[in-house]
């Protein structure tokens, strides 16, 4: 074991203070399987088998269920008859193909695994032996998540220097300045959308986007001055116009079958309407995805350093 990983019968325990990429390497270097679980926020879970990575997962990003429901591969009701571990209950019953399967896990793993890594002042808490949920062969080395994050961080310091926004309900200014805006389709969702509730957290699980993809997006429109967070936005004429009345709560997501927090038993949430198909998996609803450019794609994921 390395130093700072402590060993009390075969339950590795971590010093008071140890920061989340370092636990991770930490575990990762003594070959562990379990889950180290952070708890801040956002806080999440990551998943390891033999000192490798198999799952991240986070209240601030999408699980693998969450987004092939939202792209319209699994339908919701699948997911209520099939056992634990389902990965390979999903590909024999033909609902996914293995290597969008794949795909679809890897990403969420790298989307979840920026919230998790990031968490500042967190508890940690490693469980042996527990598995993640989906099941799923895939696997990423510690350095190679870490390294990941740390290009993420970088990126989106680059974008725009403040975290404000990046947890915290958005909303759009009502007079930027601007006489022209141009936006992505990514953007103007994100502006017609943003209502001074929703995080942008909150809005990828709306639109069926990466959360980490979506959190970019919205430093860059509050580095061009048009979203704020509600707290430093200046307070407009008639409160209604921010909040309509009686426009239902985005519901928060459950993840699969294990977290910190564990869902009630037979708890599941309804998907908004109008979730957008999934990035990741362009044409999934009309077609099932190429297996050979899926795997080619997975593998740039995981050779990403």
């Amino acid at each position: 074991m390395n130093a700072g990983v402590a060993v009390v019968g075969r339950q590795p325990r971590l010093a008071r203070g140890t920061s989340p990429v370092k636990a991770l390497g930490q575990l990762a270097a003594a070959g562990v399987t379990g889950a180290l679980t952070v708890v801040g926020e956002p806080g999440g879970v990551v998943f390891l088998r033999e000192g490798r990575v198999t799952g991240v997962e986070s209240p601030a990003a999408p699980s693998v269920d969450r987004l092939l429901t939202a792209c319209g591969r699994v339908e919701e009701q699948v997911w209520e008859t099939i056992p634990s571990l389902p990965a390979r209950a999903l590909v024999e019953g033909g609902h996914v193909t293995a290597a969008e399967l794949e795909l679809c896990a890897v990403q969420a793993l790298y989307d979840a695994a920026f919230f998790v890594l990031s968490t500042k002042g967190a508890d940690l808490r490693f469980d042996a032996g527990i598995e993640h949920w989906l099941g799923a062969e895939n696997t990423v080395t510690a350095d190679q998540l870490c390294d990941h994050v740390v290009r993420q961080r970088r990126m989106i310091d680059e974008v725009h220097p403040s975290e404000a926004t990046d947890l915290a309900p958005v909303v759009p200014v009502l007079r930027p300045g601007l006489d022209r805006v141009l936006l992505s389709g990514l953007q103007w969702e994100i502006v017609l959308h943003a209502d001074g509730r929703r995080t942008p957290q909150d809005l990828a699980g709306l639109l069926g986007r990466s959360a980490y993809a979506v959190t970019l997006d919205v430093r860059r429109l509050a580095a061009a001055g048009l979203v704020t967070a509600p707290a430093v936005a200046q307070a407009p004429e008639d409160p209604e116009a921010v909040v309509a009345p009686g426009e239902p709560e985005l519901p928060k997501r459950v993840p699969g079958t294990y977290t910190f927090d564990d869902p009630p038993a037979q708890r599941r949430r309804e998907l908004p309407a109008g979730v957008s198909a999934l990035a990741v998996l362009p044409g999934a609803i009309d077609r099932s995805p190429d297996d050979s450019l899926l795997k080619r794609i997975r593998s740039a994921l995981q050779s990403l350093r």
